[in-house]
């Protein structure tokens, strides 16, 4: 079972830069030894003026989903005790970033949008000076919450949008977009 994680980081003092880092734990170590550098695979570097977007970042993910596909189904792997290889099954457990990350990383919008909960359909209006989302006065017991399949069906939607101007109303209106681990 392995952990995805994608971590930014400014690598340069005083310059607006950053560098996202794409990396796998194997969640089947124990803990003191899943994270030790040589247990960590690391995937990607990813880099530009700031965090990537979930159109961005996906062109990183494709390949590294690709490559789950795969172990998913088992790939034969040599080792000390079975030179012939041995069949190894991996699948992602978990995605692990800060929740900006992780929203991009899934699919999701951020914070600051209408749809800022991806759990359920809750919309959100602007504050009347137009600055940030009202996240109050909201009556909980009218959230219908989304289902996996209804959130993969809405980034599909998405994927399939003839243009960037349904894109954007979709995302709004649902809050999802799709993302390569959909």
């Amino acid at each position: 079972m392995l952990t995805l994680n994608i971590n930014w980081f400014q690598p340069f003092d005083g310059v607006t830069y950053s560098c996202g880092a794409i990396y796998l734990s194997v969640n089947n170590l124990l803990r003191e030894k899943r994270y030790k550098k040589e247990n960590v695979v690391f995937v990607g570097l990813m880099s530009g003026q700031s965090e990537a977007k979930t159109s961005q970042i996906n062109h990183y993910l494709c390949p590294l989903v690709t490559e789950l596909n795969q172990l998913y189904s088992g790939v034969a792997i040599p080792t000390n005790e079975c030179p012939s290889g041995t069949l190894v099954h991996a699948a992602i457990l978990l995605v692990a970033c800060d929740i900006s990350a992780a929203r991009n990383t899934c699919g999701f919008t951020l914070h600051a949008s209408t749809n800022a909960c991806h759990i359920c359909n809750c919309q959100f209006s602007h504050h009347l000076d137009g600055k940030g989302m009202a996240h109050s006065s909201f009556i909980f017991s009218d959230w219908i919450f989304n289902t996996d399949k209804k959130n993969k069906s809405n980034a599909e939607r998405w994927r399939q949008a003839g243009s960037n101007a349904e894109r954007a109303r979709l995302e709004k209106e649902n809050g999802v977009c799709w993302s390569e681990l959909h």
